[in-house]
């Protein structure tokens, strides 16, 4: 049962932090001022967030996270890939993770 209540706690988590990277993202073109702020904050956030994969992958081993690749194929990768990829902007700009993770957590947290 503390499993349960600690993984709903983290996919909301998850999703917190995927909708603010989606918003500092989307804000960076329109505040000069803050880039470097805000690129540290995403690179911080994306850190985070694969920490917390990580962190569910040990409580959840063989999940894994479907994702569409730029030739529009579906690929299944695990979480500690995921959580691997997240510090790469090239890949998470190709597999649009933080959409896909997103989705993931937010399936999970449905139940």
């Amino acid at each position: 049962m503390a499993i349960t209540v600690w993984c709903d706690l983290m996919y909301s988590q998850i999703i917190t932090i995927c909708w603010s990277i989606r918003q500092v993202n989307r804000n960076l073109s329109d505040r000069k001022s803050l880039s470097d702020y805000s690129i540290k904050y995403l690179r911080d956030a994306c850190h985070k967030l694969g920490d917390m994969l990580t962190q569910v992958d040990q409580v959840n081993p063989g999940e894994e996270i479907k994702v569409t690749d730029h030739d529009g194929k579906v690929r299944a990768f695990s979480l500690k890939e995921v959580a691997k990829m997240l510090s790469d902007a090239k890949k998470i700009r190709e597999f649009q993770l933080i959409d896909h993770v997103d989705k993931w957590a937010s399936a999970k947290a449905e139940g």
